[in-house]
């Protein structure tokens, strides 16, 4: 049997290669839920005898859930130089990458690794710092 481990919610891993990479942490479905039902709101029914409903902002999940997930990175700018990881750049990503950050967030409570388009570049500690 291989060796089983714990999963820590601290845990970070490093996805990318010298030239960008993420420092991501796993979306537990219990901070997933968090974010859903923060960013979700209850409509009241016109009529007495109506039912009330909720509506969901995803494009605010989305964010919100990137926000959390990506720690660091190395992401560079229209004009060349860095980006700062800011939840504002994070909302920047383009549609491919944000997809694959998620995907390789949620695939961590899966496997404990990665699964997604992203390869891993080394896994890292909450304190360790991101590869030069």
């Amino acid at each position: 049997m291989p060796r089983i481990e714990l999963i820590s919610k601290d845990e970070a891993i490093t996805v990318g290669d010298a030239e960008g990479y993420y420092v991501i942490r796993r979306l537990s479905p219990e901070i997933a839920r968090e974010i859903i039902e923060r960013n979700t709101t209850r409509i009241e029914p016109e009529s007495p005898a109506g039912i009330p409903r909720e509506q969901t902002d995803w494009p605010a999940v989305e964010v919100d859930q990137l926000d959390y997930v990506i720690q660091d990175w190395r992401v560079y700018g229209p004009d060349g130089q860095p980006a700062p990881c800011t939840r504002a750049n994070k909302a920047a990503l383009p549609r491919g990458e944000r997809e694959a950050v998620l995907q390789a967030a949620g695939a961590m409570n899966r496997t404990g690794g990665v699964s997604s388009p992203l390869r891993p570049l080394k896994p890292t500690s909450k304190e360790a710092a991101p590869p030069a």
